[in-house]
């Protein structure tokens, strides 16, 4: 599928918010060391659920909304549960190491790329229904970011 203006919008404005998450300019504020502790941890599992869905992807992987040309719809792996894996392995890292650290603009960072991938996502999500014939039903018994509970 050819790429549209939205697709390079929703990148950068990606790459924008990842940026300004390095760089501090709000104060910290103290954290009990189990807050710390627990918001590390989430960082490390989200790490981990971001580098299984990338390797489950494999060619199918792109930085883009839009699939690629001869990318196949991936229903296994960590995509029997989440449709976006990736970014929920993005966000518990953020959130986590912003609890974790204590720090307001990296929480504020944190909000703002969920926000952009709820987005992103619902932008992606139309490109996936036109390729699939599939992601409908495939939408319907999955969650977007986290495992549906009933």
């Amino acid at each position: 599928m050819k790429k549209t203006a939205q697709d390079y919008i929703f990148v950068g404005l990606q790459l924008m918010l990842f940026a300004g998450y390095v760089f501090e300019w709000l104060l910290r504020v103290k954290v009990p060391a189990s807050v710390t502790v627990s918001g590390m941890a989430l960082a490390v599992l989200g790490l981990a659920i971001a580098v299984f869905s990338v390797i489950n992807l494999n060619r199918s992987l792109t930085v883009f909304p839009t699939p690629k040309k001869g990318a196949e719809l991936i229903e296994s792996g960590l995509y029997r549960w989440v449709r976006h894996p990736i970014y929920t392995g993005i966000i518990l890292p953020v959130f986590g190491y912003a609890a974790g650290t204590g720090s307001l603009h990296k929480l504020i960072i944190a909000f703002g790329l969920l926000l952009l991938f709820y987005l992103k996502s619902t932008y992606e999500e139309k490109q996936l229904m036109k390729k699939y014939p599939t992601y409908a039903d495939y939408r319907r018994r999955t969650g977007r970011f986290f495992p549906k509970l009933f």
